[in-house]
């Protein structure tokens, strides 16, 4: 840090109080010139915080910084020793090498005499720097300063050295409070992406809450995901959510699935081709791949793709270019590549339908999707968001689930998953005419493969059904409970009443 290095550190403010501290001393002492050295936050070198001299014009410029390896030095050995040294005349031997001093004089065409250089010590007894004033003079003669005034002078360094610590203080606060408030933002952020991801998905067990884990922990990265799990259990959301969420959620968000086309389609939908590459291809078309550029690129079904597609669609990934069908060139991109399958693709590397090469380039970071039959504490509020949705969609009062019903639909395994659930719902409200769903109104095959519960567990059911409704209204009323028990149709006391039972509580 050069000598003006360590003045930017100090508001304008502090400078003043200090330049004022030395002034003030040099007047009530008599003495002709005063210096403030201040310690660099190594304490290896003291720095010139203040220069003044009344016979003559100075600047800390023309001042050196002291090292602490230099203890002949009068400035070092009083800061680092914390004594103070007062020598009647620097042109005499005191045992300190002066020869500073004498370079300074003969640069400045000044005579230093007599030297009283006070440690600048805080409170907590730790020294920040030293005062120290030059040449008393109380009848127009140099003399040397008596020791009746060392109390005095230790009384300015003092009052120097909590200047010094205030400014340390204030400098450190003003760092940990960027440093929150950097915090903060990021908190922020992340919250507003758990929120995001959970606004998205509809699901509080703990099987879904290791899902948002791991979206939030690879949302912004270009880590390729490969999400796995059972048809209708939301593959294509998940991937949706994590690009929306993402740093590339400015670029595109496109979506093929492999199984949909034959091959030499598929291969022309990714890649593109140029116009006469094959027949019908009259003009240039831009593939997939490319149009994804800058964004996301969601290959659903990715198990069915075929096994030359797989090759070609490997080297995109090793070397992040492409090129289209007919063309001699390569063009580079920059996406990001998220697949999912209901396959186990260890098993089709085994038949050699699916390259291990590849396999291993896209489980890069997994994510597996549980079936609804394995989180069905989350059915009672998937129930229910279906129920308002399909309600709202089709212009009907929204009705209420009876316990029979309802029982049917909790215990009901949902081998179509997510997907089959809202089915059910949207066929039930159109079938559903009054204020209550009954079983008539089910479809008879969720009766046929619901096993018979024991009624303490229906019980159960009903009351984390319930809970789970209450709490969702609270939150969206921000815990207002007239709010919430109008939006439930119930009273403010019989609410206040489930609050209580269920115990819940804003968080």
């Amino acid at each position: 840090m050069t000598t003006t290095g360590i003045l930017r550190l100090f508001k304008p403010e502090l400078n003043q109080l200090l330049n004022h501290i030395v002034s003030t001393a040099r007047q009530i002492t008599n003495a002709q010139a005063g210096r403030l050295y201040v310690l660099d936050q190594t304490k290896r070198y003291l720095y010139p915080q203040v220069s003044q001299n009344q016979l003559i014009a100075v600047s800390i410029d023309d001042l050196k910084h002291i090292s602490i390896n230099n203890m002949e030095n009068i400035c070092a050995y009083c800061a680092f020793s914390g004594k103070l040294i007062n020598i009647a005349d620097i042109y005499h031997y005191s045992g300190f090498d002066t020869s500073d001093i004498y370079e300074y004089d003969q640069q400045i065409g000044y005579k230093t005499q007599s030297l009283l250089t006070v440690p600048l010590r805080s409170y907590a007894n730790i020294t920040s720097g030293i005062l120290q004033l030059i040449n008393y003079h109380p009848d127009k003669k140099i003399q040397p300063f008596p020791q009746t005034l060392e109390n005095l002078v230790k009384a300015f360094a003092s009052q120097a050295a909590v200047a010094l610590d205030n400014a340390q203080l204030i400098k450190e606060n003003a760092s940990l409070i960027k440093l929150l408030e950097t915090e903060n933002i990021e908190l922020k952020r992340k919250i507003a992406k758990q929120s995001n991801l959970r606004d998205t998905f509809i699901g509080d067990s703990a099987a879904m809450k290791q899902v948002f884990n791991l979206m939030e922990k690879v949302l912004d990265s270009d880590a390729t995901v490969l999400i796995r799990g059972e048809t209708g259990t939301g593959k294509e959301l998940i991937a949706a959510a994590i690009h929306k969420n993402s740093n590339r959620n400015k670029g595109s968000f496109i979506t093929q699935n492999c199984a949909a086309l034959p091959e030499n389609l598929l291969e022309s939908e990714l890649f593109g081709y140029k116009r006469g590459a094959f027949s019908g291809a009259i003009k240039d078309k831009i593939g997939l791949i490319e149009a994804a550029n800058g964004g996301t690129l969601f290959l659903d079904e990715i198990g069915d793709m075929p096994i030359n597609l797989q090759a070609k669609l490997l080297r995109v990934l090793q070397e992040k270019q492409v090129r289209p069908l007919g063309s001699l060139e390569t063009k580079t991109i920059n996406l990001r590549i998220i697949t999912a399958t209901h396959c186990k693709l260890e098993n089709l590397i085994k038949e050699g339908q699916f390259r291990e090469d590849l396999y291993y380039r896209l489980n890069v970071f997994p994510i597996e999707l549980p079936p609804l039959r394995a989180r069905k504490e989350d059915i009672p509020a998937l129930l229910q968001h279906f129920l308002k949705q399909y309600a709202t969609r089709y212009n009907k009062a929204l009705p209420s689930f009876s316990t029979a019903a309802f029982d049917i639909l909790l215990h009901y395994d949902y081998p179509g998953n997510v997907r089959e659930l809202q089915n059910i719902i949207e066929r039930t409200i159109l079938l559903c005419s009054g204020n209550n769903i009954m079983p008539e109104h089910l479809d008879k095959k969720l009766s046929k493969h619901t096993s018979v519960t024991p009624k303490t567990k229906l019980k159960a059911s009903l009351q984390n059904y319930e809970k789970q409704i209450i709490e969702k209204a609270l939150k969206t009323n921000q815990w207002n409970q007239t709010l919430t028990a109008k939006e439930l149709d119930i009273s403010r006391r019989s609410l206040v009443g489930k609050i209580s039972f269920y115990k819940l509580s804003e968080k």
